[in-house]
């Protein structure tokens, strides 16, 4: 017994050691403090755009609908891929609607609220992990600043999700890809908050679930990692975080001793 109760505590002076200077903790938010509950959430919020379309006289059928916001997409991503870049979600109606015959500009009605449809069904399923708040409260009471760095085309839907889930009072920064025009894992997104924070990378941890998006670009600026492991899956030497955790409340064990 005496030589586990050693081991353990030699284990944790070397987690201490490894993470000693952390000033602020960056999270992922979808599937990090904001989890999904439906692997059909896409299909479900664009048959939801489809609905709000249609009871808005645009005459076009799910299947043709589909079609023209599958080639949008595809478009858009094959020019913007190469420099991660994320437009607003917005970009991707309008073009749709104009591939649909209906000739349109950003700001129409229309399109924002189509956007706000997709966002509607969206919210619907997300739910809170039972631990964010306790982990980010005890990590703000020792004095680590909080931020949250997401992949998500709808800013607007993303803020309103933090608010509703009692998160926005615990974080510091929050950034939202299409509100930089830049996506994870760009260094510049991380460089963002980090700027915004005020601290340098090697004062920050970043935590998500995505090795390949999340520890991948947090490791490119010289952030500590840690994946929080919420499926199986295989890490790749570039990949691989410096921690790993199961839940979110094993961050106090490594962060607060």
């Amino acid at each position: 017994m005496e030589n586990s109760n050693r081991s353990a505590y030699l284990s944790q002076e070397a987690h201490m050691s490894r993470l000693s200077g952390i000033k602020a903790v960056l999270f992922d938010l979808f599937d990090t403090l904001l989890l999904i509950k439906d692997s059909n959430i896409s299909e479900n919020c664009l048959k939801n755009i489809h609905r709000f379309l249609v009871s808005n006289g645009v005459n076009v059928s799910y299947e043709d609908f589909m079609r023209a916001y599958s080639d949008v997409r595809k478009s858009l991503y094959d020019r913007i891929s190469k420099r991660l870049e994320e437009p607003h979600f917005k970009i991707r109606i309008t073009d749709t609607l104009r591939r649909l015959g209906y000739n349109c500009n950003i700001e129409a009605p229309i399109v924002k609220g189509a956007t706000e449809a997709y966002s509607e069904e969206f919210a619907r399923h997300v739910y809170s992990d039972e631990e964010a708040h306790h982990t980010l409260r005890r990590l703000r009471e020792r004095g680590y600043k909080i931020g949250v760095i997401s992949n998500f085309a709808i800013p607007e839907c993303a803020h309103k999700l933090i608010s509703d889930y009692g998160l926005k009072d615990l974080l510091d920064v929050t950034v939202i890809s299409a509100e930089v025009n830049r996506r994870k894992p760009s260094p510049e997104i991380y460089n963002f908050a980090l700027g915004l924070l005020g601290i340098n990378a090697e004062e920050a941890v970043f935590v998500g679930d995505t090795p390949d998006i999340d520890i991948r670009g947090a490791k490119a600026v010289g952030m500590k990692t840690i994946l929080i492991l919420r499926r199986e899956m295989e890490i790749s030497a570039e990949d691989k975080p410096d921690f790993v955790i199961k839940r979110l409340s094993d961050l106090l064990n490594l962060l607060c001793g």
